[in-house]
This record gives structure tokens, C-alpha cells and sequence, in this order.
């Protein structure tokens, strides 16, 4: 039996307190003066700043995020002569390409957004060396660059990449249920519905053009592997490369090094900016361990050219070697300041706003993703969701929340006139608090007029102040959004009815997404409350597909699996009828077990709308088109 005693001396800090006696727990009266104190100024972020400046487009935005395109080699497309044989390929988007001559012929590194972009590189890139250059290999350093794939691919020319490259790009970029979540939050981080002129303009290239959505890919899968985690010397057109993890943005990202030429190119390992350990549109942690780990590799070779996707180059080996560094403790400073403030008991929110960073490591160097946001993702990676408020666990719902505060501060009326005031304060402070202000208001009543005027006056001025890129693509497509001003192909939409189009694939493609990609919706559309406790197991047959799967409803899930045998209730559908099941565009037969099954499915998410003006951007040619629920 474990008495007290036993417990004080197996925990021995916690024995010592309570030896201590309740003088311990208790805090010191003379500490309470700092509560009396005069308050110092209020903390707010450094990624938000006074000044604005006005672009070339006419955007209004704080100085860094106009200065990007500078920092990274983005101000026009060309081909760059970085070194004898290197060449960076930029300006065409958010990354860079790569061109090495090589004794076999060309080795190409990443192919672009596009064919018609990768068309252009190649050309630029022949106008600058003066003739034809015939490629040998492709090297693809992840997955999210591979689009442009047939402009450099050459007869013989070797294609390489992860072993995981393709499944990657895949899962990302495929059919799949959260596809039309992840689109339409980086819809909203890229700007991709922005105006091309005016204050809204997009102020560098760090935006993704509506042109990229619909733009043509001659993605090819890589035929020859890179084997995940190992350092590979290898010899690919006649060039000794090193092939090297970079754990950042992908788990299929690698990087190379060249001896003969003591060249580095690393996939946003050392970028322009700081490392985006979280982005706001979402995705797997990324955990800095990993990032750090490989950058320690990448210092010990003794580069003296360093290429990196999402940066200009850097030549010297000194300044190589630094550039690493910089990157390297950017994020060792952002991981091991934030368990700092986990050990001292903060949440994720304070700790994001005690977290420091010398203006060394930080001004100038924060225009992509913003640091707090960081520390937040780092508790949340260590620690999970929860803080330190008890309220957190089961806090009241978040429209009784709205009301009742709304009702505390005076009503709607007193509430729009203090976000009114607020946001017409003029200051950084006045239009952070108009937004949680118009939240309060906009839950009791997403289509309050005056709130949303507010709101959209707030969003706006923070998103010209922010030094960050990706909080102005939020901050901006929130302000055009409350003034019906969020356009594709001329017509207002809501970032709601975008996420419901795309995350709704078309028959066609669903249909040839394969059977493992459709089932993957069905876990997604089940809805336990309608599903109930009804049961039914059986195996389905797609035409074509050598196996079967077992489909079991049970207890409010959906198992889908490759069945050992068929059941006694066994269906065959070709991958037409299997998608036309999935998106519920024909009913099932009375009776039978798809009919049973379609009981517990919540299709709501699939709603059409023949004028969508998204619909028309996507190019969807089926019969009806996707309405966003919820959609304003």
C-alpha cells in the first residue's frame, strides 16, 4: 500500500514544498508593488510597424515586404551566371530553379510552377549561355516544384527524387477530403484573389497568380530514388552530388552538394527569410529538430556557392557558412526560447509574447511567416492545445461566449460603437481590438452590416502594416471579403464557397482518382448522429481493381480495408458509379447496402451552384457546380 509518506519521498521536489509549509506557496507581499506600479507599454509584435510605403502597383505596405523582391532575386525572370557553370534560374514565383553544367550535359534542379514557365526558363537560360543546352539529369528536390517536368526533360535525361516524392504530390495535390481546405487557406495566405493595382496589390512575388491554379503541369514521377534519411554520393551526369536530407517544408525534401564545384542548394533550409516553422494555411509541424540537425550537415562541407529555392544566392565560403548559421539559430532561438517559457509555465500565447529575438536575427528578416506564430506552433507540437486557463476545458459555446460578452459590454449597439471608434483610433492597437471587437458581433450575426465595414477597415490596416507576407495575404483577403470585394473572373466570392468547390472534386477525377482515394471520403461524411447504431459490413469490387475492400459501418465510424474475402453482401460499381456514390449525384436502390449505408452520410459539403464564379475559374464542365455551406 502507498502511504503519503511514500509519495513525499519518491517526489522529492514536491516533499521539500510541502515541507516548507504553506509560507512557501504563498507570494510574497513586497512582489505586488510591480501590480501598483505605473503600467510600461503595452507588447505587441514587431512584425507590425507605423510606417507604410506605397509599391510600384501601388500597394500600401510596410517597407520589408516591398523590399522582398529585392532581398531574394525576384524583380524580374532571368537567368543569373552565379559562378562558372551555375546558374539560378528566378523570378518566375515564390521559388527558384537551378541550372548546373555538368560533363554529361545540363542538371537541372526543380522545373518550375509550370510548362509555359519552365519553357520560359529554358529559354532565358540558352539566351544567356549562348546556344542550345541539352539536359542529362533532373534533380527534384521535393515535390511542390516538379510542374514544368516535359520543357526540361531530354532524350536519356535522367529524373531524379525521393523515394516518397511522388505519393507526396499525391496526397498534396490530389483528390482528397481536406483538398478543398488547404486550397482555400492558402487562397487566402497567397492572395490569389487580390487586385492587381491598388492599395490591396500584392507587393512581391511571394503571392501565388490565379494563372498558377489553372496553369498546364508536365509533372513527370522520378524514376530513379533517393532513399529517405541517407547521404548519397552519387555520380549523375558525370558530376559527383551528395544527396542529403532537408527536413523543412516536405518530408520528400532533400539537398545537394556538388564537390568538384563547392556548391550548396539546400529547399528552405537557408531562405531569404526566417524558416517558417508554421504557416497560417496549415499542414504537419514541423519540427525544428530535424531542421536544425541538417543544417548542422550542411555547415560541415565547404561550400562557397549557396543556393537555396527561396533566396538569392550567397557566395564566399565565409558567407556561406554564416548564412547557414543565421538560419540555424533563428530557429534554435525560436525552439529553445519557447520551451523556455513552457518550463516557466506559460501557454502558448504568452509565450509568444515573451519570446525574444535580437533585431539582428529578426528586423528584415521576418517578411514570410511571423515569429509568434512559431512559438505558438512549437507549444502546440510539444505541449498540445491546452494552456493554463481551466475555463479552456469545457468553455461555453462559442455563440453563447459572443452573447453574453456581447450583452455584458451593452448590447450590439455599444459594442459597433466601440469598434467603430476603435478601428477610426488610427493606431495598431485601436484596429487589433475593432477585430476581436467585429468577431464578438459577427458571431451573433455573420451579416451585420456595420461590423463588417469595421472589420474590413481594421483587416486592411494591419495587413499594410504587417512585415509578414502571409499574415498580408490573410489580413487583406478578410478586408475584401467583407466588402464583397474578394473577385474571380470579376464576381465576389467568399473564401467559404472556395473551400466547398475545390474540396469538391470533380466526377471525372474522382473517378479516376482510384477506389482507395474515393473511400478515403467516406470516414469524412459519416455523420454519427444520423448514422446512429446502425451496423452493416460488406465488400465492395471497382471494375478494374484486382481486390476487394470491406466497408463496415459500425458505431458511428466507417472502416474501409482490403477484404480477406468477399462478404455475403458484395458489390460491384465501376469508378464512375463509385464516384457518383461519393458525391451522392444518384440515389441507391431501395433496400440494398449502399442505400443503408448512404443513411449516415452527410453530403452537405458537396452543394453545387451552376454560376459559381469560382466553379468558372476552376473550369468545372460537370452538370452542376459547387455552393460553399455557409456561404454569405
Amino acid at each position: 500500500m502507498t502511504t503519503r509518506r511514500d509519495l513525499l519521498t519518491t517526489v522529492p521536489a514536491a516533499g521539500a514544498l510541502l515541507a516548507l509549509g504553506p509560507a512557501a506557496l504563498t507570494r510574497p507581499t513586497v512582489a505586488r508593488a510591480e501590480e501598483t506600479a505605473a503600467p510600461g507599454p503595452l507588447w505587441r509584435s514587431p512584425s507590425l510597424v507605423e510606417e507604410t510605403v506605397t509599391g510600384p502597383r501601388g500597394a500600401i505596405t510596410s517597407r520589408d515586404i516591398g523590399e522582398v523582391n529585392d532581398r531574394l532575386a525576384m524583380t524580374e525572370k532571368r537567368a543569373i551566371a552565379v559562378a562558372p557553370d551555375i546558374w539560378l534560374l528566378a523570378g518566375w514565383g515564390i521559388a527558384h530553379s537551378m541550372a548546373i553544367r555538368a560533363p554529361d550535359g545540363w542538371i537541372i534542379v526543380d522545373t518550375g510552377d509550370s510548362t509555359t514557365a519552365a519553357t520560359e526558363m529554358r529559354r532565358k537560360l540558352e539566351e544567356a549561355v549562348g546556344g542550345r543546352v541539352r539536359v542529362a539529369a533532373i534533380l527534384l528536390t521535393h515535390w511542390h516544384y516538379s510542374d514544368g517536368t516535359a520543357a526540361w526533360l531530354d532524350d536519356g535525361a535522367e529524373l531524379w527524387g525521393h523515394e516518397w516524392l511522388d505519393s507526396n504530390r499525391t496526397a498534396g495535390s490530389g483528390v482528397g477530403p481536406l483538398a478543398g481546405f488547404y486550397q482555400a487557406r492558402a487562397i487566402s495566405q497567397f492572395a490569389v484573389f487580390h487586385p492587381d493595382e491598388g492599395p490591396d496589390a500584392f507587393p512581391n512575388n511571394l503571392r501565388f497568380w490565379p494563372e498558377k491554379l489553372l496553369s498546364e503541369s508536365s509533372y513527370r514521377p522520378p524514376t530513379r530514388l533517393f532513399t529517405n534519411g541517407k547521404v548519397e554520393t552519387l555520380t549523375i551526369a558525370g558530376e559527383e552530388v551528395r544527396v542529403m536530407p532537408n527536413r523543412s517544408d516536405s518530408s520528400d525534401s532533400v539537398g545537394f552538394y556538388f564537390p568538384r564545384k563547392r556548391l550548396l542548394i539546400s529547399n528552405f533550409m537557408v531562405p531569404g527569410f526566417i524558416f517558417n516553422i508554421y504557416s497560417l494555411r496549415g499542414g504537419p509541424y514541423r519540427n525544428p529538430a530535424g531542421f536544425l540537425e541538417d543544417l548542422r550537415h550542411m555547415e560541415s562541407y565547404d561550400a562557397a556557392v549557396l543556393l537555396d529555392l527561396h533566396a538569392a544566392p550567397v557566395t564566399g565560403e565565409e558567407a556561406v557558412r554564416d548564412a547557414i548559421r543565421r538560419s540555424s539559430d533563428q530557429v534554435r532561438l525560436i525552439r529553445d526560447q519557447s520551451l523556455r517559457m513552457i518550463a516557466r509555465g506559460m501557454d502558448g500565447r504568452a509565450a509568444a509574447e515573451a519570446v525574444f529575438m535580437p533585431p539582428a536575427l529578426r528586423k528584415g528578416w521576418e517578411v514570410y511567416g511571423q515569429v509568434e506564430s512559431h512559438v505558438r506552433q512549437i507549444y502546440s507540437g510539444t505541449v498540445g492545445w491546452f494552456g493554463n486557463d481551466v475555463y479552456d476545458i469545457n468553455p461555453l459555446s462559442i455563440a453563447e461566449e459572443a452573447r453574453q460578452t456581447i450583452a455584458l459590454m451593452g448590447g450590439p449597439i455599444a459594442v459597433r460603437a466601440a469598434a467603430a471608434a476603435a478601428a477610426a483610433a488610427g493606431d495598431i492597437a485601436g484596429w487589433q481590438w475593432a477585430l476581436k471587437l467585429t468577431s464578438l458581433l459577427l458571431q451573433r450575426d455573420a451579416m451585420d452590416a456595420d461590423a463588417r465595414k469595421t472589420r474590413a477597415i481594421a483587416a486592411r490596416a494591419l495587413g499594410q502594416r504587417t512585415t509578414s507576407s502571409n499574415a498580408r495575404g490573410w489580413y487583406i483577403t478578410e478586408a475584401l471579403e467583407m466588402e464583397g470585394q474578394l473577385l474571380a473572373k470579376g464576381k465576389s466570392v467568399t473564401i467559404a464557397q472556395v473551400r466547398a468547390i475545390l474540396g469538391t472534386p470533380r466526377r471525372e477525377e474522382l473517378a479516376a482518382a482510384g477506389t482507395a482515394a474515393n473511400l478515403a471520403f467516406l470516414p469524412v461524411l459519416i455523420d454519427p448522429a444520423k448514422a446512429g447504431d446502425r451496423r452493416l459490413a460488406f465488400t465492395l469490387q471497382v471494375k478494374g481493381d484486382n481486390a476487394a475492400w470491406r466497408i463496415e459501418m459500425r458505431n458511428g465510424v466507417i472502416l474501409a480495408e482490403p477484404a480477406a474475402e468477399p462478404l455475403p453482401d458484395h458489390v460491384v460499381l465501376s469508378p464512375a458509379d463509385l464516384a457518383d456514390f461519393i458525391l451522392g449525384l444518384s440515389p441507391s436502390a431501395p433496400g440494398t447496402v449502399l442505400a443503408a449505408l448512404d443513411v449516415g452520410l452527410d453530403r452537405s459539403v458537396f452543394v453545387f451552384m451552376p454560376d459559381s464564379p469560382v466553379a468558372e475559374l476552376e473550369g468545372h464542365d460537370q452538370e452542376v457546380h459547387l455552393l460553399g455551406e455557409g456561404s454569405q
